[in-house]
């Protein structure tokens, strides 16, 4: 998959036969194969034309604005969108059902776990491995959802600090704070995460689901909590990417800007970021559609059984 992401202001998008034209002042303009491109992303304020976006839509090409310091301003347009209302339809019977919901959230919960601790292996086994060892089992006997967040919330904040053990201290990363992001840590784990959401919302959407109806991350007015629950097993992955990351020189203090809305990376080290970020969705875009498909495989066991069974066997089987 290849994503154009526009980094400049005072660009103009427009349609011409098989490709994308790019304008922007005193330049000439450029021309990309729409064929070469699935998704794009503008950071900035862009033009672009009713036939453009009517061609997106039709070639199955994401459209994605993205704005860093407020996310409420975010918006997309996702081309590929499923037919089966029916597999919508049984979303919205499980949100009746807590006790045919707690199983799945507590399946989630614990591949959640199994991450953490497959991303922990090159590691001396030690104190988190033992606590995390220690979670899976009490998510197994979380009798409700208030103890099942309970126990993932503990889980997740351990690993915050095994992380910020990793760190070099100059980063100053304490603790996970969202808005605003308080260091370059935080950041840079916004950021990243905001573009690993679009991507689980459009994976909600290729396979029929309705990325707002969750089942660990409960229905709040404007989530997409669905998208919020697939990406949850991903998290661990993206953390360990980044400690990594920040571990090499390619980003230092100097391409971020600390400010009153918080911390955010520059424009130099978006342009640094980015290409590094796209090295890993390739993974991480193969995890969320496998969660995807294991939420599909669910809800058709429901719809062919009247309910939503889940096996032992099955009900920790995430891919």
């Amino acid at each position: 998959m290849t994503t154009l992401i526009l980094e400049k202001q005072g660009i103009s998008l427009e349609y011409d036969t098989d490709v994308l034209v790019l304008r922007e002042a005193d330049m000439p303009p450029r021309t990309i194969p729409l064929s070469r491109i699935d998704k794009v992303i503008c950071l900035h304020n862009t033009a672009l034309s009713t036939q453009l976006l009517g061609q997106l839509h039709q070639r199955g090409i994401d459209f994605i604005v993205i704005n860093s310091r407020y996310t409420d301003h975010c918006v997309a347009l996702y081309a590929d969108t499923h037919g089966n209302c029916l597999r919508r339809a049984a979303q919205y019977t499980l949100q009746l059902h807590h006790e045919e919901r707690l199983p799945l959230a507590k399946s989630l919960c614990h591949h959640k776990l199994q991450q953490s601790l497959r991303v922990l292996d090159a590691q001396q086994p030690g104190r988190l491995q033992s606590q995390l060892h220690m979670a899976q089992a009490s998510v197994r006997q979380c009798q409700n959802e208030q103890q099942l967040r309970g126990v993932e919330g503990s889980a997740q904040r351990a690993l915050f600090q095994h992380w910020r053990q990793q760190l070099d201290p100059k980063w100053g990363f304490e603790r996970r704070e969202r808005r605003p992001a308080p260091d370059p840590v935080n950041g840079l784990l916004s950021l990243t995460y905001t573009l690993v959401h679009h991507e689980a919302i459009r994976q909600c959407k290729q396979y029929g689901l309705d990325s707002t109806l969750g089942i660990y991350h409960r229905m709040t007015y404007g989530r997409h909590s669905l998208a919020c629950d697939l990406m949850e097993p991903t998290r661990p992955i993206i953390e360990q990417w980044l400690v990594q990351l920040l571990g090499t020189d390619l980003l230092t203090q100097r391409h971020f800007t600390k400010g009153k809305p918080g911390c955010y990376l520059g424009k130099e080290g978006r342009l640094l970021f980015y290409p590094q970020l796209e090295t890993q969705m390739p993974l991480i875009r193969r995890k969320l559609a496998a969660n995807a498909r294991w939420m599909v495989q669910q809800l058709n066991n429901g719809l062919t059984h009247g309910q939503y069974p889940l096996s032992e066997a099955s009900a920790y089987e995430l891919n």
